[in-house]
Formats: structure tokens, C-alpha cells, sequence
């Protein structure tokens, strides 16, 4: 048998899932997840958009294709609003009373983690406040497991917030809701490095950009 690499039919089924998943249109307005992740990307994305990596289409059509999959049929996927910003649960459960929030998400991370990413919380965070709620639930489906078998594995939990850790997350949301909207008004991008977590960078497709932005920000010294 002779085996032939065809990037060509990758190709194919790359650019299939990005029209799919509309992976490489420009969401209007300024969306929940907008103010989670990096400001800076977040303005590029909006302003002078990079067509996502190959990388980037894989994670993100796995992650959107299982959670069509895992979605119950009875299931809605409204959207709400509240100062501007745009929320949209991965499925709301109306059957009984009070209806059920929950987020979907696919990781690779191991299963045996105790805590949960800092933007998943945020973003669960902020929605919780838009809904005057204060529970949420959240599945996880552990592509690796334990990075042993049984894997993948799913996880679901419940997840109960304090009015106080909802009011701090929505005031930490508005200082970044400003901060994008003068950046809009402007037409020039947030500081970079500044408005985004660590691990952010690492694959970003505009890190070029931001690095650039930064080295134009720094004063130079005057020849002697």
C-alpha cells in the first residue's frame, strides 16, 4: 500500500467548518465573551480581522460541533442584553420552574482538576447578573480524561455564586466595557499586553501586531 498525504482534501474540510461555524465573520456589537478574553484581540477582531489559524478551526468547530450534539432537542438558545453587552446561554431549560442556565465546554484539560478556569466563571459570572440569578450549571466533557482510560468523560456541575462575587465580576466587566468602547471610539486598539491573560498570547495570530504597538509605545532614546 502506498499512503499519499491530500492536503488539498484538509483544505476542503477546513474551509467546510469555518462557513459552517461562521468562523470568519465579524460578530456585531459587543458580546459576554468579548469582555472576558483579550481586549486587544477583541478590537482586531472587530476592526482589521485575521482569518483564523487552521488550529483555531479545528478547536473551535470540536467545541461547537459536540456542543450542537450534546444540546437537548427541548432546549433554547436565547439572547439578552443589558448595557450594551450581549449574552447568550449554550441552552436554557424552560421545562420547569426556575428555569435551567448552562454552559457547555470541551477541554482538554484532565479531569481530576479541582477549579475551573477563570473565564469560564466570569463569563458564567456575568450571566448570572444579567439574569438576576445566582445558580448556573455547567458540563464539561473531558476529551482526555484523566489522560487515562475512560476517557473522554463528561462532568456536570452546579454552581451556586454569592451576590457580592456577582456584583464584583459585573463591575470588573464594565471598567473593561469602557475601556473597548473608547478604544472603538478612537479606532485605536487597547494597550496590548495589558487587558488579557497570560496564556492568551502564546498562539494569538495578532501577537505580531501587539508587539509592534508596543515597541512604538516605548520612549526612545535620543541618539547622543
Amino acid at each position: 500500500m502506498e499512503k499519499i498525504e491530500d492536503p488539498e482534501l484538509s483544505r476542503a474540510i477546513l474551509s467546510h467548518l469555518a462557513e459552517l461555524y461562521k468562523l470568519k465573520e465579524v460578530r456585531q456589537g459587543i458580546h459576554l465573551s468579548t469582555l472576558i478574553y483579550c481586549l486587544t484581540k477583541g478590537f482586531f477582531d472587530y476592526v482589521a480581522p485575521i482569518e483564523p489559524t487552521d488550529e483555531e478551526v479545528m478547536l473551535f468547530s470540536l467545541g461547537l460541533g459536540l456542543q450542537d450534539v450534546l444540546t437537548p432537542t427541548q432546549a433554547e438558545a436565547p439572547i439578552y442584553e443589558e448595557n450594551g453587552i450581549t449574552f447568550s446561554p449554550d441552552f436554557v431549560l424552560k421545562l420547569s420552574e426556575p428555569a435551567r442556565y448552562v454552559e457547555l465546554k470541551t477541554t482538554r484539560m484532565s479531569s481530576s482538576r479541582e477549579d475551573l478556569p477563570e473565564t469560564w466563571l466570569e463569563y458564567i459570572k456575568g450571566g448570572c447578573y444579567m439574569r438576576r440569578i445566582n445558580q448556573y450549571e455547567l458540563s464539561v466533557l473531558f476529551m482526555l480524561g484523566n489522560y487515562k482510560p475512560p476517557f473522554p468523560q463528561i462532568k456536570s456541575f452546579k454552581l451556586v455564586f454569592t451576590q457580592e462575587e456577582l456584583e464584583e465580576n459585573w463591575t470588573y466587566l464594565l471598567g473593561r466595557l469602557l475601556v473597548y468602547q473608547q478604544a472603538l471610539r478612537i479606532n485605536r486598539p487597547p494597550a496590548p499586553f495589558e487587558y488579557c491573560k497570560d496564556w492568551e498570547c502564546k498562539n494569538c495570530r495578532y501577537k505580531l501586531q501587539c508587539e509592534a504597538l508596543r515597541i512604538m509605545a516605548e520612549p526612545q532614546l535620543e541618539s547622543i
